[in-house]
């Protein structure tokens, strides 16, 4: 329970980008190994059917600060804006009297930072990658659009000068060489990008925790996302060797919508066979574990403060990354549970069941009624989900959902996919190709596409009908269409 400096919890919400669920010890990795975030787990509860409503960045994370879906917020691409009618997390928060502060990556709203949405902390607006036109040697350029940019500055301050990346992998494909997989941050590991997110999240934190204000933060990492930039020891932390492949590394794209082996074509990774996936997972699994230990700082600043048993504690990230799977690398036009699935762990101080895990279908977004419901804020009708407070307290309680419905708009080309997940099959509509229908329990790595085999007729028609009724509920502009073409589909 919060101490008497307090009435109400702080929260502290810390968000990875692009971490794949079995990257986490709590997950049951075998390799990677991720003791901080773990030990968050045995001190709350694990959630093992999180789903995010959309595996792209922007749209995620713009869901998850405004508890609707994107067509609802008008995130639905990598760089839109947000509606200006629809409000997010502050706008209830700090009414209700919670101070909120924000650290890292941001990429909710592509023209404005988290300032103008009423954080306390440093912008990075747009795409915002710091690193871009700042260490020598980096291709990648999608620099944040606001000046200065705080990382570079912090370089400076600390005197890391002429920082630079080494070891750079691309994939084969003479137009897409822009984009490093991996390369090594060749400086210490303070000067790295997820170090200096940690120390703007400690000293943010050390700024609301003035007063008897409770606050929320929300801390973001860059990573794993690609580039993943990465220190020693991190960077030659795991052997390559070590990775076994992928079950579904075996994909031939036979009779799968052509959009995933253009995909395949546009990272040109095809090339190196399953080789160059074991170099750039074992430097992915070094970036999280790298992540990991920055979590780990954090945790241990709250402790040192006096306040971590005033504090929900809340791991996550806004979509995973194939690496690999389907010979597939981040996300995009395909629906796989590499990107949809993803790690969603929560310590509340009042948690009944410490290092319980839920079973539960939920969502990504419905953080945002949960950090109401902590802070003691009524949630608006208007949002798309429930509350998972009681989740978080490992009470009794089941939310008695039995499927997922997830939406994807675009990510270099338009797609228009919709999907119903549920514990057994997952239909995938694609609006402009063939529909996709897995059975999971006798193919989990989603490998055959039995959507036209009439064995699953019936199968197939009651997801239409539950899509159907998703569509309907959630005013989707794809409905019209898919209303249309569904009996010919």
């Amino acid at each position: 329970m919060p101490s008497s400096k307090r009435n109400r919890p702080n929260i502290v919400m810390i968000l990875s980008d692009q971490q794949r669920i079995d990257t986490i010890g709590a997950y049951g990795s075998t390799i990677c190994r991720t003791p901080n975030i773990d030990s968050i787990a045995a001190r709350g509860i694990r959630f093992d059917n999180a789903f995010t409503p959309s595996a792209i960045c922007s749209p995620a994370r713009a869901s998850l600060f405004t508890g609707v879906y994107p067509h609802k917020h008008g995130v639905m691409r990598n760089y839109d804006c947000l509606n200006s009618d629809v409000p997010g997390l502050t706008d209830y928060l700090i009414p209700a009297g919670y101070k909120c502060g924000y650290a890292g990556k941001w990429h909710v709203d592509d023209e404005k930072g988290p300032t103008e949405f009423g954080f306390v902390g440093r912008d990075f607006v747009g795409y915002a990658f710091p690193g871009s036109r700042v260490l020598d040697g980096l291709q990648f350029d999608l620099p944040p659009k606001n000046s200065p940019n705080h990382y570079e500055e912090y370089l400076k301050e600390r005197g890391f000068d002429g920082i630079s990346v080494k070891n750079r992998f691309v994939g084969t494909n003479p137009t897409n060489q822009e984009q490093e997989m991996f390369a090594l941050h060749d400086g210490p590991v303070e000067s790295c990008i997820e170090y200096f997110v940690a120390e703007e999240a400690i000293r943010t934190i050390d700024e609301l925790d003035e007063g008897e204000q409770p606050f929320f933060m929300w801390a973001n990492f860059w990573g794993p996302h690609s580039p993943s930039l990465v220190p020693e020891p991190y960077y030659s932390m795991y052997n390559p060797s070590d990775i076994p492949e992928h079950p579904s590394y075996r994909e031939t794209f036979e009779n799968k919508p052509y959009g995933q082996k253009l995909v395949e074509k546009l990272w040109g990774l095809g090339d190196y066979g399953w080789k160059g996936f074991q170099e750039i997972t074992a430097r992915y699994f070094g970036h999280c574990t790298l992540i990991d230990d920055m979590v780990g700082r954090i945790v241990t600043r709250l402790e040192a403060c006096g306040i971590l048993e005033d504090t929900v504690l809340i791991y996550g990230t806004d979509h995973g990354d194939c690496m690999g799977a389907h010979r597939l690398i981040e996300k995009g036009t395909f629906m796989y549970d590499e990107i949809y699935h993803i790690p969603l762990i929560v310590a509340h101080p009042s948690c009944e069941q410490p290092g319980s895990a839920n079973s539960d279908f939920v969502y990504l977004h419905e953080l945002m009624n949960s950090i109401l419901d902590v802070a003691g804020v009524e949630s608006p009708a208007h949002l798309d989900g429930d509350s998972l407070l009681p989740q978080m307290l490992c009470q009794d309680h089941s939310n008695g959902r039995t499927e997922v419905f997830c939406t994807f708009e675009s990510h270099f080309f338009e797609a228009n996919q919709r999907m119903i997940r549920t514990a057994d099959h997952q239909f995938t509509f694609n609006a402009a190709d063939r529909g996709e229908l897995y059975d999971l329990r006798a193919d989990p790595y989603q490998l055959e596409n039995v959507y036209e085999n009439p064995a699953y007729d019936e199968i197939r028609r009651e997801l239409i009908a539950r899509m159907d009724a998703h569509m309907k509920r959630l005013g989707d502009p794809q409905h019209p269409w898919f209303s249309r073409i569904i009996g010919a589909y």
